[in-house]
């Protein structure tokens, strides 16, 4: 019985895992190939994107729970305040996506595909995964300040990197266009959204974990 939970406790990141390994090597090489990039230039513009970066966090987390059991960061990806926080990144890059961006960008063919699974399929996946095949526990409200270090990270480096290249890969933080300050607040925007979903979660965790005593 309970080699049989285990089993129905991987379909769901098997799935992502391997929709992560078509998805994230396609992403690269439509970069590489339809651009007059080096391999070097491609993979930092690459991993320019929070979309990039997050699902490959999400690919890391996914293999370490499939196949890291022998493995030390076992217990790290597998506690329930690391699933909750990767879970609140991946649910963030869909919903940006779908509420700001997918009206401004014509994409088609693989372009689309790989899209979809990025800012579609994994995320709903992941939340689902979440919520169903995760232990809840009562996670502390003080831990979103952890949590909020990766998207910090993350824009600080966004608009440092843009203002050395020029180049900025989401329009409502592009300075250039809007300003530092508009794109300043804009990021703030962004990062109130993640202390929202952090604290939706963390509520629903809280509520489970009750429920479940």
């Amino acid at each position: 019985m309970e080699k049989e939970n285990i089993t129905k406790r991987q379909i769901l990141p098997a799935i992502i895992f391997a929709l992560e390994l078509y998805a994230l090597p396609m992403q690269f090489y439509l970069l590489l190939n339809g651009s007059a990039f080096s391999f070097f230039s491609a993979a930092v513009r690459f991993f320019s994107f929070f979309t990039i970066t997050t699902n490959t966090i999400v690919f890391i987390c996914t293999a370490v729970l499939l196949f890291g059991r022998k493995f030390k960061i076992n217990s790290f990806f597998s506690k329930c305040t690391t699933i909750t926080a990767v879970t609140v990144y991946i649910l963030i890059v869909g919903i940006v996506f779908n509420l700001l961006l997918r009206s401004i960008v014509n994409l088609e063919g693989q372009h689309r595909i790989v899209s979809e699974i990025f800012h579609s399929i994994v995320p709903v996946l992941f939340f689902i995964y979440w919520l169903f095949f995760i232990s809840p526990e009562k996670i502390s409200y003080r831990i979103i300040l952890l949590w909020l270090i990766y998207p910090v990270i993350y824009i600080i480096f966004t608009l440092f990197h843009g203002i050395a290249t020029n180049f900025y890969p989401y329009p409502f933080i592009d300075v250039t266009k809007l300003g530092f300050k508009t794109a300043i607040r804009n990021g703030l925007f962004v990062l109130i959204a993640f202390v929202i979903l952090s604290i939706i979660l963390i509520l629903i965790s809280k509520m489970r974990a009750k429920k479940a005593h």
